[in-house]
């Protein structure tokens, strides 16, 4: 029926099932990537962009979006997506095939992954919250706020970010389940996510977060 409405519309394919890709749009962007596959690509799906940049196919990571993984390179991962042919850029350029999809996909080197996981978190201080209540609640308003804003091609992940950090918050009592269920619910809506996609990325963060939870009196000396 879709089709049959706007027999000219674009295909758009989601990442990080089936496939992550590596979206390059400058030529820096494809000698960098040539350079984290050890100076040789691999025989993979490979698509020209209507903008003139190219996409390769590669197995699925596990990792997110990435965006500037180096200077005219980004990554699509789980929650993504990418257009692919026989689509239309908005420039008026075609996406083609210049290698169609066939029975494996590459891995990502090495070096590849290392950049796309990023660097180890820097150790944590931890100190005593002053104030809980207050803490929590500017943490839920934060949280909200960035998942609102979050650009096409990182809200899913930027919603898994913030639903396991406030999950912490509700496994050490700071903030009510159902009060940030609703405040990320709402701010997903707003930028854009569906109602099952959010549902299932806000109970997955929240609930690993809930396994972790912080721990509001470290460092609070005793007397």
């Amino acid at each position: 029926m879709w089709w049959g409405q706007w027999p000219d519309a674009n295909v758009g394919l989601r990442t990080g099932i089936t496939m992550d890709v590596a979206d390059i749009d400058s030529p820096e962007g494809w000698h960098g990537l040539s350079h984290l596959l050890g100076g040789e690509f691999p025989p993979g799906p490979r698509v020209r962009t209507g903008s003139g940049g190219w996409h390769l196919w590669f197995r699925p990571t596990g990792f997110g979006n990435r965006v500037r993984l180096l200077p005219g390179l980004d990554w699509r991962g789980a929650g993504g997506y990418v257009v692919a042919p026989p689509s239309r850029h908005a420039s008026g350029g075609d996406y083609r095939w210049v290698r169609r999809p066939g029975d494996d996909l590459p891995a990502a080197t090495p070096a590849l992954l290392s950049l796309i996981e990023g660097p180890a978190p820097a150790p944590v201080v931890h100190r005593a919250i002053a104030h809980p209540d207050r803490y929590a609640t500017a943490a839920l308003t934060a949280a909200a706020d960035r998942v609102a804003r979050a650009p096409v091609g990182s809200r899913n992940d930027t919603l898994n970010r913030a639903a396991f950090a406030l999950g912490r918050l509700v496994g050490a009592g700071m903030l009510d389940t159902g009060a940030v269920v609703r405040e990320l619910d709402a701010a997903a809506r707003f930028a854009g996510l569906g109602r099952v996609e959010t549902r299932r990325t806000i109970r997955s963060g929240m609930s690993a977060g809930q396994r972790q939870p912080i721990n509001a009196e470290a460092g609070r000396r005793v007397a």
